[in-house]
């Protein structure tokens, strides 16, 4: 091959990558403005739905009696009858029993001595576009824990469910959960503020999550009782027969 055929195939050698290269950056750019696009798309959308949210509302709740101090759980660790509730703030149907159920389980459970029972979480209701509004719910209610005031934060986050059912559209973002904490009365909302800003729980609630669908746990809200898994809402009646079921030898009102 003469000389100047041997430059004249390098120089289009060199083109070919060249075209390449250009394609690549063209492609990478798309891929770049387009994601961008569907991003701010989501974050716009978001704004605009936050901003139609109602006003944060108050809710009346007291410690349960024999709660755990700066806690989750309520009833002597050695109680015969032990509930373990996984919910998702976000949750409609944990929000049904939370607002219709829940005070009126404390209610006949909690002064027996003979039932404990345990809030764990399960955050699954979070937008893959970075919605995270479920698991910042549960911080929230952790921070609150800290200074005794889980139960109030608990009920407050639930009272101010939406009632669309709606999930990441900013009803549990940060600013808006410090709305509500403030809300409780004897909140601290600085070491609270400062506790949800600092995701300190983030961990724990993820490890939390993970040991419930270790468990099997597939929706919200479920409860084990003694072990066994039963999901769905329950009344009282539910437990009643759950726990004849689970501990016979049981008797509550002895």
């Amino acid at each position: 091959m003469s000389k100047r055929k041997i430059l004249e195939a390098r120089r289009r050698e060199q083109q070919r990558k060249q075209t390449i290269q250009i394609a690549v950056i063209i492609g990478v750019i798309a891929v770049i403005v387009i994601g961008g696009a569907v991003v701010l798309s989501a974050l716009s959308g978001q704004q605009q739905r936050t901003s139609a949210l109602p006003p944060v509302k108050a809710a009346s709740k007291a410690t349960p009696a024999n709660a755990e101090p700066n806690g989750r759980a309520w009833g002597p660790p050695n109680a015969p009858i032990k509930i373990e509730e996984y919910l998702d703030y976000q949750c409609p149907a944990c929000g049904q029993y939370a607002r219709n159920f829940e005070p009126a389980v404390i209610e006949a459970f909690a002064k027996t001595g003979k039932v404990r029972y345990e809030v764990n979480f399960l955050p699954f209701l979070e937008d893959p576009v970075g919605g995270r509004e479920s698991r910042d719910a549960v911080q929230a209610a952790l921070c609150a824990a800290e200074q005794n005031k889980f139960w109030q934060m608990h009920a407050t986050l639930f009272v101010n469910q939406p009632i669309t059912g709606q999930e990441n559209i900013g009803n549990y973002s940060k600013p808006r959960l410090k709305e509500m904490a403030a809300t409780i009365e004897g909140m601290d909302t600085a070491a609270f503020n400062a506790c949800l800003d600092s995701n300190k729980y983030e961990s724990t609630v993820l490890q939390i999550r993970r040991d419930g669908e270790a468990r099997g746990v597939q929706q919200t809200p479920t409860f084990f009782v003694n072990g066994q898994p039963f999901p769905g809402v329950r009344s009282v009646q539910d437990f009643r027969q759950i726990f004849a079921q689970v501990a016979p030898n049981v008797k509550l009102d002895e």
